[in-house]
């Protein structure tokens, strides 16, 4: 799995046309948020042990830190708006707001927009590419309005509007199943035979269709899914490199240095000392 530690700026975005030909994307976690927004065609969306299937108008809410995947049809093109930004840009819509803050307001998962509101959004995407292009002084307080305006937006659809919070992927129930059990119980020993057997599966099965939809193998999202966890406590608490190993199913902490390394390119002390860098 990848990780993109860092973005140039507060914000971009970008309007992206894939076709049959590009090449698969890698699942990845980035320390910002990002907001992913379908024009057209379709597509698999995995976020952290959920599943969608994307079509026209759904937007995805992607929070810090979470695993994310996107995985298009073999034929066919899709257009889609990808907006990336850091948490203190909530900071605008925050002084707005009565009560609560944006970022605990704003609903992690899939939005169907409904269609007599994507012209709308699709507007406003367009107009905040404009202004990313950096036309004058003025353009900086314009994307940070576009950001408040959207995010108010999405608020709105999800506290107003009525069926637009979307489902799991119901085709593939049992691979969500799975993805959520490995997501809860990431602290614990878990292996492809024991969860061939509580899912009433055969394990080559299992291996391959949860590889398919969610772009790991079984061992790799298990330890993606941990690694994952370690760098939240690295961040936010004091317990010890060995500590924070054994709380997060690891039983050898060298090889959670191995891992940790493989995953984020650095090792756990030193992810923890550029905490404010990253």
């Amino acid at each position: 799995m990848s990780e993109f530690y860092d973005m140039e700026s507060d914000f971009k975005i970008y309007r992206i046309r894939r076709d049959a030909s590009e090449k698969a994307q890698e699942p990845h976690v980035h320390p910002y948020y990002e907001i992913f927004y379908l024009v057209n065609g379709e597509c698999t969306f995995f976020l952290d042990h959920n599943i969608y299937q994307l079509n026209k108008g759904d937007l995805v809410i992607i929070p810090t830190s979470s695993i994310h995947k996107s995985t298009y049809p073999k034929l066919g093109s899709s257009e889609r708006y990808v907006i990336n930004f850091r948490e203190e840009n909530f900071k605008w819509l925050d002084k707005m707001l009565d009560k609560g803050s944006a970022k605990e307001m704003l609903p992690c998962g899939v939005i169907s927009v409904p269609e007599r509101r994507r012209k709308y959004v699709e507007s406003l995407m367009e107009k905040m590419i404009f202004e990313n292009n950096g036309p004058d002084e003025l353009s900086n307080a314009f994307l940070k309005l576009g950001l408040c305006e959207l995010e108010l937006f999405l608020i709105r659809c999800a506290n107003y509007e009525s069926n637009v919070m979307k489902e799991i992927d119901v085709n593939n129930r049992l691979m969500q199943e799975v993805a959520s059990y490995i997501y809860a119980n990431y602290s614990k020993k878990i292996t492809l035979d024991e969860l061939s057997e509580k899912y009433s599966i055969s394990r080559s099965y299992l291996s391959k269709k949860f590889k398919e939809i969610t772009g790991f193998g079984f061992k790799e999202y298990l330890v993606n899914v941990r690694i994952q966890n370690a760098c939240n406590m690295l961040l936010d608490t004091d317990m010890t490199i060995t500590e924070i190993a054994f709380e997060c199913g690891f039983n050898d902490s060298n090889y959670f240095g191995d891992a940790f390394r493989h995953i984020k390119g650095i090792s756990p002390n030193k992810y923890r000392k550029q905490k404010e860098n990253i």
